[in-house]
Parts: structure tokens; sequence; C-alpha cells
């Protein structure tokens, strides 16, 4: 106890407890961080295992779903529905054989039903007697059968649920029966018990395998629709996960969800685990620390010892000439106060550093999802940075372009100069803008929107440039096509006028020629002057009517397109000619509702290009062009409107506005040919167009095109009911 009342003593017995309880702490983070991280692994080894077994059911019910397809699907099957007299010979042996594949599949009942869903033959080794046979057409979901829709569903026979799939038997656009398979549910419960793993299957309706108890059951249906937020869930000594069904079920719409019911002990015994090896790993830590006290405390308190044995030495034999020699006897705090400035600065570093790091991040997340071809070239050339569309549009990777710099393997020897000029741009301060073409790796030279801009590091010095690269391909392609449209329009106009013009002078030549040919007073020598004249007045006649046929609107690939997806390749084109001209653009859509166009792509671009190139030109700088989109008739047609805030037309100029070659812009500023070019577009498409305007008041044009169907419709769509 003496030894405690020293200086020394109270020393280290001070700085034992703080070790101690620093130890303690430090052990007690850890152990619960490390509890943490076990639980949220043992967490997730559930979910991966809930959700392979999720999986593995799903995959066998789309599996067996896809071969009832294939049966609806199968001619003879078809045909033996449509004559089931002439088949029965060997329709009854074909369908004893069969059985779904998977799971329980030998286990399945199989039925072929007529169209009024009385059974004509089934699977299994004895013949089928019509008191075997439910009555199907009175189940509820017959009536969905009939409307040419394949049904899967849960239905209960003899107190067990089965799962149901029923697919039509079409012929032609008559349903002559269908095929149906029932199952019994319990036994996909076989692929969890593979795992080891005890499972439940639940629907809305009930259970279909497995087994809860009523407060079990309570609180998986409270936890449905929460599976993200709390995954799983305690009651008693065991633990429960729910899973919802995500593949072939939620396709369904059955809205199926899996209950993992794990016991405590098989996570429980692993944090046991932990927290003892987490308390051995503690003491023996905490008895290292005391030892290192002891030992540091030691080293501490010689300066103090050499301080007390110089001064007892003084004092007890005078030796006034002692000096006490310490090289250390005033760093101690020195080192303290530096130790402490030095943290300081350290932790206003690491502030920063955190601040860069996520502003970094931020801006990689930005360079990677971009849609442009970005990428960052260092001061040597190199690059540093190549996103995911730069990959795509060039086709190199960045570990494929580190061996060269980038202005050797991307941009062409025709292009450095305009590359020096832009980088030069960009050191002057602003960003350099130019179009120019790049080397890819399978497309040779890619034409390209290229911006520049130099960057710099935290002190202002050059770091490199960005360079930003957006592909112009498509939008030359849409150019050219519009061009090109109109081009043809214009020829197709001009050859179609000149043929109805020279109909009118051939048609009198070979009239009178066919008038002398009848006349009996002529010669042989005028008889044959006569029938030349004929001959090369019809060798005439059927030039000009080749030339008709060419004028006329040829046949056209169409195809299924989204309404927002020709917007969004029209909005490309004309976004920046609206930006330089100072007008407001915009496209408002629906979020849903419009159905699908089947049309000529490129001739529906180049009409709705026509119009909003109009409503540009016609807009004063500072006004508003809008296009926007809406089903109607029932979604039997879409309806296209451009609005602008522009100058509009009086009703003369109204009347013309459709004939070719007439036209309101200066001379060399319009071809008159747009508005004749769109509606001759819209009428090949079954579709119609009106427009409304009045001077000052701006114009709205609309166009209607009948929408895609796959069934026919009954009646012939009217396309003026919308005018």
């Amino acid at each position: 106890m003496s030894f405690f009342r020293s200086l020394q003593g109270k020393i280290l017995l001070f700085f034992l407890l703080v070790n101690v309880a620093t130890v303690g702490a430090m052990i007690a983070t850890v152990s619960e961080n490390a509890r943490e991280a076990l639980e949220q692994k043992i967490d997730e080894q559930l979910r991966l295992e809930a959700h392979v077994v999720s999986r593995e059911i799903e995959e066998e019910l789309g599996l067996k779903w896809a071969f009832m397809q294939s049966l609806a699907d199968n001619t003879f099957m078809i045909n033996s529905v449509v004559d089931v007299m002439g088949r029965g010979d060997y329709l009854e042996p074909f369908m004893q054989r069969l059985q779904l594949p998977g799971e329980g599949g030998a286990q399945t009942d199989l039925w072929l039903l007529d169209f009024a869903g009385r059974a004509i033959a089934r699977n299994g080794p004895h013949p089928l007697h019509p008191s075997q046979a439910p009555a199907f057409a009175e189940e509820a979901w017959w009536q969905t059968l009939q409307g040419a829709r394949p049904v899967a569903t849960v239905l209960s026979r003899g107190g067990r649920p089965r799962l149901l799939f029923a697919f039509p038997l079409r012929y032609g656009q008559h349903m002559e029966g269908a095929v149906v398979a029932e199952f019994d549910v319990a036994l996909l419960n076989e692929l969890p018990r593979r795992a080891g793993l005890e499972a439940t299957l639940l629907s809305p309706q009930g259970t279909l395998f497995g087994a809860l108890s009523p407060e079990a059951l309570r609180q998986v249906r409270e936890q449905e629709g929460l599976a993200e937020q709390h995954p799983i869930f305690p009651l008693g000594d065991t633990f429960y996960l729910v899973e919802p069904m995500e593949g072939f079920s939620q396709e369904q719409g059955l809205r199926w969800s899996l209950v993992l019911s794990v016991p405590a002990e098989r996570t429980a015994g692993p944090l046991r685990a932990l927290a003892w090896r987490m308390l051995g790993t503690g003491a023996l830590l905490a008895a290292l620390f005391a030892a290192l006290v002891a030992w540091g405390t030691r080293s501490l308190l010689r300066p103090l010892e050499r301080i007390e044995g110089t001064m007892r030495g003084i004092v007890d034999g005078g030796a006034l000439g002692q000096r006490i020699r310490l090289q250390s006897r005033d760093e101690l705090g020195s080192i303290a106060r530096t130790f402490d400035q030095m943290l300081d600065r350290l932790e206003h570093r690491t502030a920063e550093l955190e601040r860069s790091r996520d502003q970094l991040s931020l801006l990689a997340h930005i360079t990677s999802t971009s849609p442009s071809a970005i990428a960052m070239v260092d001061l040597r050339g190199h690059v540093a940075v190549w996103n995911q569309a730069a990959q795509q549009l060039f086709g190199w990777s960045q570990e494929e372009l580190s061996a060269r710099p980038f202005l050797e393997q991307v941009v062409p020897p025709a292009a450095r100069d305009t590359i020096a000029q832009l980088r030069a741009r960009a050191d002057a301060g602003g960003p350099g803008e130019e179009e120019v073409s790049l080397v890819s790796r399978q497309a040779g030279l890619v034409p390209v929107h290229l911006t520049v801009t130099r960057i710099a590091d935290a002190a202002g010095q050059p770091m490199g440039y960005v360079f930003v690269m957006r592909d112009l391909r498509e939008v030359k392609r849409l150019r050219e096509s519009l061009v090109h449209s109109e081009k043809m329009a214009a020829m197709g106009t001009l050859v179609a006028g000149l043929s109805h013009e020279l109909n009118n002078p051939l048609g009198i030549i070979l009239g009178f020629a066919q008038g002398l040919a009848r006349r009996g007073n002529l010669d042989e020598g005028a008889r044959a002057a006569v029938a030349s004249i004929e001959r090369q007045a019809q060798r005439c006649a059927q030039l000009v009517r080749a030339l008709l046929d060419f004028s006329r609107k040829k046949v056209v690939y169409r195809e299924r397109v989204p309404v927002r997806a020709l917007f969004e390749r029209v909005h490309e084109l004309v976004s920046g000619q609206a930006r330089r001209a100072n007008i407001h653009f915009e496209i408002n859509l629906p979020a849903e509702g419009l159905p699908e166009l089947e049309v000529s792509v490129q001739e529906i671009e180049s009409a709705l290009l026509n119009l909003i190139t109009n409503a540009l030109d016609a807009t004063p700088g500072g006004g508003a062009v809008s296009v926007s989109a809406r089903a109607v008739s029932q979604a039997s047609g879409v309806e296209l409107i451009v609005v602008d805030t522009g100058s509009g037309m009086t009703e003369e100029v109204l009347q013309r506005a459709f004939d070719p070659f007439f036209t309101t812009k200066p001379v060399g500023q319009g071809t008159g040919l747009g508005l004749s070019i769109t509606r001759n577009i819209v009428e090949a498409h079954g579709g119609a167009i009106d427009v409304k305007t009045a001077p000052g008041s701006g114009t709205t044009v609309r166009l209607w095109l009948p929408a895609a169907s796959a069934v026919p419709q009954v009646r012939p769509m009217e396309a003026t009911a919308w005018k």
C-alpha cells in the first residue's frame, strides 16, 4: 500500500485505470460493430437463401407455364379439339402420357377441353370418365379464358390448394377449346427443403404450403410490403423472413410471398461465439495495455527521479555545484502543444479531403452516367477519365487508350489543327466548340460536336482538358433525310405536272392518227406513215404513264413506335434552333395512356419537323412553341398538336397553305413544300390534318394518326372526328 501512496504509484494507478477504461470502451465499440456486422451478414445470407429459393420456385412455375403454352400452340392439340372424332384413336394415348416438366410434373392433372368447357381427354393411366371431370365451364376463370387470354390462378380441390394453368386453343380467330393443368402447390415445398430450409408460401387467399402460427401469420401480413425496410422479424425462438415473389407470380398477378422460418439458435450461436471471442481478446488487450502503461509510467518518472535525487543530494549533501541536466526537461509540454497543433491541422486537412472526396464522387457519377462521351486528357495528352458513353462511341477502353496519347489515337491528322485551336480557346478562359470527325474502332470517322474546357487544381495550376463529344451521325442522317424528302417531293410534283401537260397533246396526236388510219382512201405509204405516228404516240404515252407512276407515293416500311420516342428524336433536332432564336420550346406528354403508332418513322419525323420549323419561323424572339399528344376516340388514334404564339395566317393564306410551292417566306428562305409534304405523309398513313389560326393569335396544327393495333378494327376509323 505504501507504493500507491508515492507519486509513482499514484501516476501508475491513474494511467492503469484510464487505459483499462479506454480498452474496455474500445472493446465494447468494436464488439458492438462486429456484432452488427455479423447480424447484417447473417441477414444478408438469409435473404440470399430466400431469394434463391423464390427464384427456383419462379423458374419451376415458368417452366410449366411455357410447356402449357407450347401445348396450346401445338397444331395437333388444336386440330384434335376441332375434329375430336377423327383423332380419338391416338388423342387419348397421347394425353395419357403427358406430364408437366420439373418438380411434381408426374402428379399433375392435364385436361383437354372443348369450346363449351367439356373434358375431351386427360392424362393418366386410365381412360377419361365424364363423372371424373370437373365442371370447368362453371369455374370463374372460364370467362377470362374465353377472352383469348391464358389464366394462372389458385383454387381448392379436396381441401388442398392447387395451381391451375389454362390456355385457349384458337383456330383462326375463334376459341375452339382449352388445355388445362392442375397440380398440388405443396409439391413446390421440396425446393426449400432441399436447401435445408423451412418455408411457407403465402397467397392473398391463404397458405399454399408450409405452416405458420396465427400470430406469425398476422405479423407476416403486416410485414408484407415492408420487406425492404424490415426483412426479418423475431417471434418467440424463431426468426421470420418475408421474400416477395417477383418473377412469374408477379407477372401473373398472383402476389405470393415466401416466408422462411429460421430458429433463433442459427443466428444466436455465432453471436455468442463472437461475444466470447471479444471478451477473451479484450482481457488480453487489457493485460497488454497494463504492461505497457507500467513500462511507460516508469519511463516518464525517470526524469522526476533524477530531479528528486539531484535536489535531495543538494539538500542533504549541500553539493551546490550539482546541476540538473535533462535533455527533455521542458519538452513534454512542448511536445504536447506541438502535437495539439498537428492534430488541429490534421483535422482541418481531413475535413477538406472529405469534401473533396464527396465532390469527386458526385462528378464521377455524373461523368459515368452522362449520355455524351466525356474524356479528361492531362497536359501530356494521356486520357485520365474515359466514361462509358465514350467507350461505346469509339470502341476503345481506357486501358487501351493509355498506350498512346489521345491525339494520336482518336484525333485524325486532318482535325489536329482544329483541336489545337479549341485548346487555345479553352486556355483563353472560355470553352471551345466545333464539329469535327474523330476516329472510332468500328465505324471509322465519326462526326461529333466537340466542346473543350480547361481544368485546374485548387492552386489554379492547369491539370488538363475535358473533351465532351456528342455523336452527330443521327442528327446528320435526319437532316439529310429531311432535305432529301423535300427534294423528292418537289421532283414528284414537277414530274406529275409535266406528265399531265404532256398527256393532252399526246392524246390529240393519237386521236388524229387513229382517225386517219380509219380512212379508206390512203395509199400504202401514207397508211404506213400514219401507223408509225400512232406507234410513236403510244410509246410516248407509255413513257408519260411511267413518269406518273414514279411521282406517286411508294409503299414504305412501317414499324411500331411509341409517341415519346418520336418526340425525343425531333426534340434533338429543333431544340438548338429554338434556343438560338430565343424561343421557349417544350414537349408535353401524358405519363401513360398513349397507344403506339404503326408508321414510317422517317416520314412522320419529317412531317413533325416541317410543322415545328414553320412554327419556329413564324414565332418572334421571346415567344413559345409547344408540342403535345393525347389519345382520342377510345385509344383508336393519337392526336399530335403543335401550337405557336406567332403571327398567325389570314384566311387567304390559309386557303393556299397546302398548295405545293406556295410560301409567304422571302425568296430563298422556303420552298413552299413543307405543309404539302406533311399532308401527303399524314393522309398516306390514314390520318388527317387540321389548322386553326388567326392573324396575331398564333397557329395550332393538329395531326390525327390511327393507333397501332394487333386486332383489326370492326369499323374503319373516322379521321375527321376530332376536328
